[in-house]
């Protein structure tokens, strides 16, 4: 594999090149729309506001249970939770709750 020769700048040299500004033009409307859309949506990632998937408190954080499944059971959960458009960890927290919830009332 050829490496590319990396042409060396003096300072003086670079800071020519970072001031020039012959190839610079004003922005066309597509441009600009662009430009405002991700000011906005760096907007709301900095400022918290919704917009997305709300972030957890150190409380809720979920944690990793290992638990012990059948392989047919396992295969028939997955197979479920991606026919009900759900991740097997939620098919399963869901079954706990509803268990729980039968033998509590």
């Amino acid at each position: 594999m050829k490496s590319k020769a990396i042409k060396e700048y003096s300072a003086k040299e670079l800071d020519r090149m970072a001031l020039d500004m012959s190839d610079v033009k004003p922005m066309s409307a597509a441009m600009r729309r662009k430009w405002e859309a991700a000011q906005q949506t760096g907007k709301r990632l900095n400022q918290r506001t919704p917009g997305g998937r709300p972030q957890k408190t150190s409380t809720a954080t979920s944690r990793i249970v290992p638990v012990s499944l059948d392989p047919s059971l396992l295969s028939e959960a997955d197979r479920y939770a991606k026919s009900a458009g759900i991740s097997r960890s939620r098919l399963v927290a869901e079954a706990l709750r509803l268990r729980m919830n039968q033998t509590a009332g």
